[in-house]
């Protein structure tokens, strides 16, 4: 199939792999003339998994003409954070389906990617990738659970065809918006957790039981699913990844707070990357109900910059121990 794939980052390189493993074509808007030319002609990301190559015979276009990267499109694959989603998608889409694989709300009004997508005139069919999905670990093959959600059934079928591999499984639900909120919010809990890691683990563990509690009263809230569903890998198993891994940026940038700095060097420190939980915090502040949700209200009130970054801490104890 002809993909047109947005978004250059270390997500927007792993699902590359997945789609020209699977012998797909590429037409691949990225931010960077620099980065489109590194790809287009060596298969590389000078600086994410520099010594990864993907097939550039698969390749049929990078650069950052949007209409050429849409033109031959049979799919479209969103990568893109969501903070710069709507700087990049202003117009239209061809009415093809577009799966999104962007964990984060769009600014300015804070919209979930498929109510954006609906603002500017989707007419496609919509699906979510989403679930325990570093990059890091897709890139290098190991084996990989994610959910896909979708609006009309059929597009399971598409979803399969483009990304499975041995090592890459896909699971269906047609939970669409609740898979949405799910990647949306843990990525802001996962803040509180790199938080409390100074504390040790017997902290983390008490938190992270915590927050599963928090997490789908928050979700029961904004759109409910089953308990069964909410402890599957899409949804509790992407928190976990977040909240634990090596490689979760929005759990670097908490410890970064609960050491004291303030939230702009905590971006700083991340050296270029995003964390969606930071932008996320300042979407959430007006959530219907926050103060129902102490957890959750403390990690934005530090993000937001009504609390101090010292503060976290104290108020996560506080929260714990309510």
């Amino acid at each position: 199939m002809n993909v047109a794939l947005l978004g250059g980052g270390s997500w927007g390189i792993a699902l590359a792999t997945l789609l020209t493993e699977n012998q797909h074509t590429l037409h691949w808007w990225v931010h960077s003339p620099d980065l489109a030319h590194r790809l287009q002609t060596e298969g590389r990301h000078p600086t994410i998994f520099p010594d990864y190559t993907l097939p550039t015979s698969q390749i049929a276009y990078v650069g950052q003409d949007l209409s050429r990267v849409l033109k031959q499109a049979e799919v479209v694959v969103g990568a893109l954070p969501a903070a710069y989603l709507s700087e990049v998608l202003r117009q239209p889409l061809p009415s093809v389906p577009y799966i999104s694989a962007t964990k984060g709300l769009v600014p300015p009004e804070g919209l979930l990617v498929s109510q954006y997508l609906e603002k500017i005139g989707r007419s496609g069919p919509f699906a979510v990738l989403s679930g325990p999905s570093h990059a890091e670990e897709v890139v290098q093959r190991h084996p990989t659970w994610v959910a896909f959600a979708y609006e009309e059934p059929e597009l399971f079928q598409t979803g399969r065809y483009l990304f499975e591999r041995p090592y890459f499984r896909l699971l269906a639900t047609s939970h669409l918006q609740s898979l949405e909120w799910s990647g949306v919010l843990k990525n802001v809990y996962a803040i509180g957790m790199g938080a409390i890691s100074l504390w040790g683990d017997n902290a983390r563990a008490a938190l992270s039981a915590a927050i599963q509690r928090e997490f789908y009263a928050v979700l029961s809230a904004l759109a409910p699913v089953p308990i069964t569903v909410y402890l599957s890998p899409g949804w509790t198993g992407d928190f976990l990844v977040t909240a634990f891994s090596q490689y979760s940026r929005n759990q670097r940038f908490g410890s970064y707070l609960a050491q004291g700095y303030s939230p702009q060097v905590a971006l700083q420190r991340l050296g270029g990357m995003v964390a969606e939980g930071y932008f996320t915090a300042h979407h959430l502040k007006s959530l219907p109900g926050l103060s129902r949700f102490p957890i959750l209200q403390t990690i934005i009130s530090v993000c937001t910059g009504s609390a101090t970054p010292q503060t976290l801490l104290e108020q996560l104890s506080a929260a714990l121990s309510a």
